[in-house]
Protein backbone atom coordinates (compact mmCIF):
# COMPACT_ATOMS: atom_id res chain seq x y z
CA UNK A 1 0.00 0.00 0.00
CA UNK A 2 1.18 3.43 -1.10
CA UNK A 3 0.97 6.16 1.70
CA UNK A 4 1.53 9.77 1.23
CA UNK A 5 3.46 12.33 3.08
CA UNK A 6 1.20 12.20 6.11
CA UNK A 7 0.82 8.21 6.74
CA UNK A 8 -2.68 8.16 5.21
CA UNK A 9 -2.90 5.01 3.13
CA UNK A 10 -4.10 5.98 -0.78
CA UNK A 11 -5.90 2.93 -1.27
CA UNK A 12 -8.63 3.62 1.89
CA UNK A 13 -8.58 6.83 0.98
CA UNK A 14 -10.24 6.12 -2.14
CA UNK A 15 -12.24 3.46 -0.75
CA UNK A 16 -13.90 5.83 1.85
CA UNK A 17 -14.64 8.22 -0.86
CA UNK A 18 -16.36 5.71 -2.96
CA UNK A 19 -18.34 4.45 -0.45
CA UNK A 20 -19.63 7.96 0.93
CA UNK A 21 -20.26 9.21 -3.04
CA UNK A 22 -22.55 5.28 -3.25
CA UNK A 23 -24.25 6.05 0.08
CA UNK A 24 -25.10 9.72 -1.13
CA UNK A 25 -26.61 8.26 -4.59
CA UNK A 26 -28.59 5.83 -2.81
CA UNK A 27 -30.11 8.51 -0.70
CA UNK A 28 -30.85 10.86 -3.87
CA UNK A 29 -32.21 7.72 -5.07
CA UNK A 30 -34.69 7.12 -2.14
CA UNK A 31 -35.48 10.30 -1.92
CA UNK A 32 -37.28 11.06 -5.36
CA UNK A 33 -38.34 7.98 -4.98
CA UNK A 34 -39.94 9.39 -2.19
CA UNK A 35 -41.20 12.54 -3.46
CA UNK A 36 -43.04 11.06 -6.52
CA UNK A 37 -44.42 8.26 -3.60
CA UNK A 38 -45.85 11.34 -1.79
CA UNK A 39 -47.42 13.76 -4.31
CA UNK A 40 -49.44 11.11 -5.67
CA UNK A 41 -48.68 11.10 -9.42
CA UNK A 42 -48.42 7.18 -9.13
CA UNK A 43 -51.43 6.40 -8.03
CA UNK A 44 -52.94 8.94 -10.34
CA UNK A 45 -51.62 7.06 -12.91
CA UNK A 46 -53.11 3.62 -11.68
CA UNK A 47 -56.92 4.91 -11.22
CA UNK A 48 -57.06 6.50 -14.46
CA UNK A 49 -55.85 3.45 -16.18
CA UNK A 50 -58.44 1.57 -14.30
CA UNK A 51 -60.92 3.80 -15.01
CA UNK A 52 -60.41 3.65 -18.52
CA UNK A 53 -60.23 -0.18 -18.93
CA UNK A 54 -63.82 -0.37 -17.56
CA UNK A 55 -64.94 2.55 -19.56
CA UNK A 56 -63.71 0.44 -22.24
CA UNK A 57 -64.53 -3.21 -21.00
CA UNK A 58 -68.66 -1.93 -20.40
CA UNK A 59 -69.00 0.07 -23.44
CA UNK A 60 -71.12 -1.50 -26.51
CA UNK A 61 -69.71 -1.13 -30.33
CA UNK A 62 -69.99 2.02 -31.71
CA UNK A 63 -69.12 4.29 -28.61
CA UNK A 64 -66.36 6.81 -28.93
CA UNK A 65 -64.93 8.06 -25.18
CA UNK A 66 -62.88 11.52 -25.15
CA UNK A 67 -60.74 12.01 -22.16
CA UNK A 68 -59.54 15.45 -21.32
CA UNK A 69 -56.15 15.54 -19.53
CA UNK A 70 -52.41 17.37 -18.95
CA UNK A 71 -50.49 17.44 -22.54
CA UNK A 72 -47.90 15.68 -20.64
CA UNK A 73 -49.61 12.77 -19.89
CA UNK A 74 -49.83 9.58 -22.60
CA UNK A 75 -52.66 7.05 -22.68
CA UNK A 76 -52.11 4.20 -25.22
CA UNK A 77 -52.85 0.91 -25.95
CA UNK A 78 -50.06 -1.31 -25.22
CA UNK A 79 -50.83 -5.39 -26.28
CA UNK A 80 -53.89 -5.94 -24.68
CA UNK A 81 -53.58 -3.63 -21.81
CA UNK A 82 -52.88 0.32 -21.13
CA UNK A 83 -50.30 2.16 -20.78
CA UNK A 84 -50.48 5.64 -18.80
CA UNK A 85 -47.56 7.91 -18.96
CA UNK A 86 -47.13 11.45 -17.67
CA UNK A 87 -43.72 12.63 -19.73
CA UNK A 88 -41.34 11.17 -22.35
CA UNK A 89 -38.99 9.43 -18.83
CA UNK A 90 -41.56 8.00 -17.39
CA UNK A 91 -42.16 4.16 -17.65
CA UNK A 92 -45.75 4.48 -17.16
CA UNK A 93 -48.04 2.09 -15.62
CA UNK A 94 -49.50 -0.66 -17.33
CA UNK A 95 -52.92 -2.04 -16.50
CA UNK A 96 -53.76 -5.69 -18.57
CA UNK A 97 -57.35 -4.89 -19.72
CA UNK A 98 -58.00 -7.92 -21.91
CA UNK A 99 -60.18 -5.66 -24.14
CA UNK A 100 -60.41 -6.96 -27.83
CA UNK A 101 -59.50 -5.86 -30.99
CA UNK A 102 -61.52 -3.59 -31.57
CA UNK A 103 -61.05 -1.02 -29.32
CA UNK A 104 -58.50 2.16 -31.18
CA UNK A 105 -57.01 4.42 -29.38
CA UNK A 106 -55.58 8.30 -30.83
CA UNK A 107 -54.77 11.41 -29.49
CA UNK A 108 -55.34 15.22 -29.90
CA UNK A 109 -53.86 17.87 -28.18
CA UNK A 110 -54.76 17.39 -24.70
CA UNK A 111 -57.85 15.08 -25.82
CA UNK A 112 -57.48 11.11 -26.20
CA UNK A 113 -60.11 9.11 -27.74
CA UNK A 114 -60.89 5.78 -27.55
CA UNK A 115 -63.15 4.53 -30.30
CA UNK A 116 -65.00 0.83 -29.29
CA UNK A 117 -66.05 -0.52 -32.80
Amino acid sequence: MFKDKRGIGVELLWKHIFNLLFVIAIIIILGVWIGSQASGSAIKKQILAKEICMLTISSEPGTTIMIEHDKKITIEKKGSGILVKEGKFDRGYFYDCYFKDNVFFSRKDNFTIIEIK
